[in-house]
């Protein structure tokens, strides 16, 4: 996002040479830049104690599966956003968790940042923002989940620690 006026007291930004960042909207009122930044937001991957992976259809714009995700509070780290994420969306509770990386999403103009989630499999409580919420074998979610998204990276990455041992969450 970025600004052409200042959200403290309204005035007009003007391009202003800062070190090396080059031309960054200023405020002369306010003597401070307004650099652009993205929302940072947790996507996860939820992964039961049997390795059954959860994965959501949303009630808005998406016809596919997706993972868990969600924009970060301020104030709230990424590992609470998750753990908050998947217990408002599915009613779960979060067990663990292992950040995997971050990736930005220019669609959005979002920070994603990934995380893989232990859950505990229980009976899914679904918030009204989704339509449905599925367990899958992890093979059944790799058909489930949109070509090219992130799910799909985040699903090999988990496959790839599993299976060379280095998984702890």
């Amino acid at each position: 996002m970025t600004f052409d006026y200042c959200p403290r007291c309204g005035e007009k930004l003007v391009p202003k040479q800062i070190g090396d960042e080059g031309d960054v909207p200023f405020c002369r009122k306010c003597e401070r830049p307004f650099f652009p930044y993205s929302s940072p937001c947790v996507i996860c991957l939820c992964v039961s104690e049997n390795d059954d992976v959860l994965l959501i259809k949303q009630s808005y714009g998406i016809i596919r599966f997706v993972c868990v995700a969600g924009y970060i509070k301020a104030g709230e780290s990424a590992e609470d956003a998750a753990k908050r994420e998947i217990a408002e969306e599915t009613g779960l509770e979060m067990t663990g968790a292992r950040f995997l990386y971050s990736k930005y999403y220019d669609k959005h103009d979002n920070l994603m940042l990934a995380f893989l989630c232990r859950v505990k499999k229980a009976e899914l409580r679904i918030s009204s923002e989704l339509t449905e919420a599925q367990w899958f074998s992890p093979e059944e979610a790799e058909n489930a989940l949109f070509r090219g998204a992130y799910g799909i990276d985040m699903l090999h990455e988990w496959q790839r620690l599993r299976d060379r041992g280095l998984l702890e969450i």
